[in-house]
């Protein structure tokens, strides 16, 4: 068979192709939640995701003896390399067949693309970057359903990463924290002390004030993550295209404000796993997709935190500890009463060690892989 790579450009089918190819590599994959097809495509849509105002990208398609077999893409952001003065390449949306010379051609092909823009790194896997889904590849932990936003991947993919010469740049952490709907006595110890704290306010998002509400938490996020690994900027367009899915998904009672005799000062975002929900649609909402869906949604049990922040300064109040505290309390009524913290740097040894003391287990890692593209 001869292994032959194709770009997918502005052709439809083609797209169609590179969205269909998840159907072909996790068709018997009791685990997989398939992204909705919808979504995929208005993700790749130039014209109306302002991800593409500061970068560009292309994807591909491989084939071998003319059937598709796999596929990849890759981008350029400016927002991330000026930032971090940097030139790098992100590439995602990586699917195959456990077949060497496929894979060795997908990588490839995007090495080349990110090297013809002047970059000397290519970063990932990723849905392109940090600020959106599926960043990084499992390597260790329970391979069961991913919550969620992350990602889940096949076994083989670790090792054609590693035949290609990609070595690991960061690891992340996903922990699992089950409460059974009690919290842990020794932190409601804590909490009680934090809560005591003249001036310290934790509120639940407005949506009366949507609008101004969201910028406040974007003002925050750029202000409180500028300096981690991993932060690319979200400027208005970018931040109104997530917040209009954020609209819809998330229970103002999950996205919290934490304010310091009524200043803002950090923020934390969690939602419930809606991929439970949407596991049986295979990413079709139609013909019945929607009521699977609703019905599904009322049986979820289980929620992710997604984002974190707190203003410098006040990092040593244990303001933190206690947007947890106030989730736990919001989710317990609603028959919520375990859920993921993801992802965790894993050299961010301060949020791990206070995981780790609350019982939460540190159960999926994840790598994101870096390569010298010259």
């Amino acid at each position: 068979m001869t292994v032959t790579i194709s770009p997918v450009g502005e052709d439809k089918y083609a797209l169609r192709e590179f969205l269909d190819v998840p159907y072909r590599i996790y068709r018997d994959d009791p685990n997989y939640v398939f992204p909705l097809l919808d979504e995929m495509k208005h993700f790749h849509d130039r014209k109306k995701n302002p991800f593409y105002n500061h970068a560009t990208s292309e994807l591909w398609l491989v084939r071998d003896g003319g059937q598709v077999v796999g596929r990849i893409g890759a981008a350029v952001d400016q927002y991330n390399n000026d930032h971090w003065q940097e030139k790098v390449g992100f590439f995602g949306f990586y699917e195959v067949d456990d077949n060497p010379a496929a894979a060795a051609a997908l990588l490839e092909t995007a090495r080349e693309w990110i090297a013809g823009q002047g970059m000397d790194t290519m970063r990932g896997p990723g849905c392109f970057t940090s600020n959106h889904d599926w960043y990084g590849l499992q390597v260790d932990g329970k391979f069961n359903r991913p919550v969620l936003g992350m990602p889940y991947n096949p076994r083989y993919y670790e090792k054609q990463f590693e035949d290609f010469g990609l070595a690991g740049a960061k690891d992340l952490y996903a922990w699992d924290i089950r409460t059974g709907g009690v919290l842990p006595e020794k932190m409601q110890r804590l909490i009680d002390r934090i809560m005591a704290r003249p001036g310290l306010v934790i509120r639940p998002f407005n949506m009366k004030k949507f609008t101004a509400e969201a910028n406040l938490v974007r003002d925050l996020y750029n202000k409180t993550w500028s300096e981690n690994w991993g932060f690319i900027p979200l400027d208005d367009e970018d931040f109104a295209y997530m917040a209009k899915d954020m609209k819809s998904m998330v229970d103002p009672d999950f996205l919290l404000v934490a304010e310091m005799e009524g200043k803002p000062i950090g923020f934390s975002l969690s939602i419930p796993d809606f991929n439970q929900a949407l596991q049986p649609l295979r990413g079709k909402l139609l013909p019945f997709g929607w009521l699977k869906f609703l019905l599904g949604k009322r049986k979820i049990n289980y929620a992710r935190t997604i984002l974190m922040g707190v203003l410098p300064e006040y990092r040593r109040l244990g303001v933190d500890i206690a947007m947890v505290y106030k989730t736990m309390m919001a989710a317990f009524p609603k028959g919520i009463t375990s859920g993921e913290c993801s992802w965790i740097l894993a050299d961010n040894e301060p949020m791990n060690r206070i995981l780790s003391g609350y019982g939460a287990e540190m159960y999926k890692t994840y790598r994101v892989y870096e390569k010298a593209v010259g």
